[in-house]
This record gives C-alpha cells, sequence and structure tokens, in this order.
C-alpha cells in the first residue's frame, strides 16, 4: 500500500516550523475535546495564535491539515505499539491463555490510551480516503504485533489466519466498547480486567482447535 506524502510541506526554517507544529497541535486537541471535526480553520487560528494566512501558506485547507494531524499522531501510535509488545519475554512453560492475555492487554492499552484521538479519525476515515488507508495501516501493524505475541508461544504451530481472526475479534470488541468506529456510543458494563480475561480466553480455545478446513462449509 502506498501512503500519501504528508510530509512534502513541512517547513524548514525555525520559525516557520513552531506555527506548523502549533497549528497542527491545535487541530487535534480540538479533535480530541469536541470528539469530531466540526471547527473551522479559525478556531484553530484562535487556539494556535497562528493567523490564517499562516496556516493557509501551509495547509491547502483544513481537510489537508487533517490529513497531516492524523499522519504524525499514527506514527506515535505506531511508535508507542512498537515500544509496548517489543520487551515481552518468551517464556517455554507459558499457557497459550497467558500468552493470549498478555497480548490483549496490550490491544486494549494502545486503544485506551488513544481512544480520544482515534475516535474521531475514524468517523472522517468514512469520507476520507487518504486517512482510511493511514489508519489501516496502523490497523495491519497492530495485528502484527498481536500475531508476533502469539507466534512466540512454544506449544505448537498456531496458524496465521487463526490469529488474524482473533485479533480482529479482539480489536473489534475493544473498539465497541470504546466507542471507536461509526458510533461513538461504547457498549458493555463489563469492566477491562473481566473483558481481558474473556477475550483471551476466546482466543486460547480458538487457537488450540487448531487450523479449520472449511471446504465442507
Amino acid at each position: 500500500m502506498t501512503l500519501p506524502d504528508t510530509k512534502s510541506r513541512e517547513p524548514k526554517q525555525a520559525r516557520s516550523r513552531q506555527s506548523f507544529e502549533k497549528t497542527i497541535e491545535a487541530a487535534l486537541a480540538l479533535l480530541q475535546e469536541r470528539g469530531n471535526d466540526e471547527f473551522t480553520l479559525a478556531d484553530v487560528s484562535a487556539r494556535s495564535g497562528v493567523s490564517i494566512g499562516s496556516i493557509y501558506a501551509r495547509f491547502q485547507g483544513k481537510d489537508e491539515l487533517l490529513r497531516v494531524a492524523h499522519g504524525r499522531k499514527m506514527d506515535d501510535i505506531d511508535a508507542v505499539s512498537t515500544h509496548l509488545f517489543e520487551p515481552l519475554p518468551t517464556r517455554p512453560d507459558a499457557a497459550l491463555e497467558s500468552v493470549a492475555r498478555e497480548a490483549v492487554d496490550l490491544i486494549i492499552d494502545v486503544l485506551r490510551r488513544y481512544a480520544d484521538i482515534l475516535r474521531p479519525f475514524m468517523l472522517r476515515a468514512t469520507q476520507d480516503e487518504t486517512i482510511a488507508q493511514r489508519g489501516a495501516a496502523s490497523h495491519a501493524a497492530l495485528a502484527g504485533h498481536f500475531a508476533g505475541v502469539l507466534g512466540k508461544w512454544p506449544g505448537g504451530f498456531l496458524g496465521q489466519a487463526e490469529i488474524d481472526w482473533c485479533f480482529n475479534v479482539v480489536y473489534s470488541v475493544v473498539a465497541r466498547r470504546l466507542g471507536l468506529g461509526s458510533t461513538m456510543e461504547g457498549s458493555g458494563t463489563l469492566d477491562w480486567p473481566e473483558i481481558a480475561e474473556k477475550l483471551a480466553g476466546m482466543v486460547a480455545s480458538y487457537l488450540v482447535a487448531g487450523p479449520r478446513d472449511t471446504t465442507d462449509a
């Protein structure tokens, strides 16, 4: 997947760079506070202290500003996700459910940590292909981290298709609980440890059964 270049107009001079960064930070702050993108560049200008003229000198309009801000935030999330998943050790005697719980806990950690900014961006992705593609790339990276943890389990071969299915279920349940996606309303009343326990049990039970032959289905 070829992702759009969102950095081509970043200024080189320190003063212009500062205004550029303030504009992005203001847009992200407004998104997070309001939970949607229903604000104007005038709002961004007032929040950042950067003039409208200076904003238009760096961004063609609000759409481009949001795309750049989204790319910046996805880079941050990708870096944090990589950092969180990397230190997990391989334990020869670990039960599959224990390994699954580690992976599930980290998915929950990442999504809860960034829920307030992911929510408005996920809503916008339904009408902005650039944001949708960049979000899909981060989703794939997180799926890779999840698979990497489960792939360390020494108890036997786990099918990639089955691991991918488990990730999609885990991600969907957590995202729904946080109100991410097409709705801002969360669902369910279970607390996070209970959710993690149930999801880890589901993952372990599904994976231990092995690959499915669906040719006769």
